[in-house]
């Protein structure tokens, strides 16, 4: 029992800071206040490696980092100010997203395909949440708003999943090798 709290403690904050790496590789783009950003790979890798509860847990650790001062948002930001800008509503997304990735995994099966669904519906759950603060923040409507900060990003943040996918099919295998799996199947 103790041994199992401690690989979900340690994979929580593995994947937490993996977040907070992955968000500093950033492209700042002219058009839009969300700049493009790796960490959504992170977030994707939370849901489809972790069960829910720990994929929620990392996350909420990483938003909880941040908004303490520990510079883990983009650009090495940190404090409210970034959960309450145009940013945001996607950063509050992601223990959402992680933990409806999770939770869709489990059900649809860990193959690569069925990550990628589950992928992509967590990846709606974060647009949902940042579309809706960008548009209360802006006082844009939902098409200015999702041109902002959706269409351009839709087709790149689907690569990323794809990618995620590959990448959580072999990272739970070695998960499992190595004897670190802390859900069942």
């Amino acid at each position: 029992m103790h041994n199992q709290k401690t690989k979900r403690l340690t994979l929580a904050a593995l994947f937490a800071a993996l977040t907070a790496l992955m968000a500093q590789m950033v492209l700042p783009l002219w058009f839009t206040p969300v700049p493009f950003s790796l960490a959504i790979v992170a977030v994707f890798l939370t849901g489809a490696v972790l069960d829910w509860k720990t994929a929620l847990l990392a996350q909420g650790c990483y938003l909880l980092l941040g908004l303490a001062g520990v510079p883990v948002f983009s650009y090495f930001g940190a404090g409210p100010a970034k959960l309450v800008g145009p940013t945001g509503g996607y950063l509050l997304a992601y223990p959402l997203m992680a933990a409806a990735t999770a939770w869709l995994t489990a059900r649809w099966g860990r193959g690569f395909l069925r990550m990628l669904g589950a992928m992509a519906a967590g990846l709606l759950i974060c647009y949902t949440c940042g579309t809706l603060q960008l548009m209360a923040l802006t006082g844009s409507g939902l098409w200015e708003a999702l041109g902002l900060a959706v269409i351009p990003f839709a087709l790149f943040d689907l690569l990323k999943a794809a990618l995620s996918s590959l990448l959580a099919v072999a990272l739970h295998r070695a998960l499992r090798r190595a004897r670190l799996v802390v859900w069942s199947l």
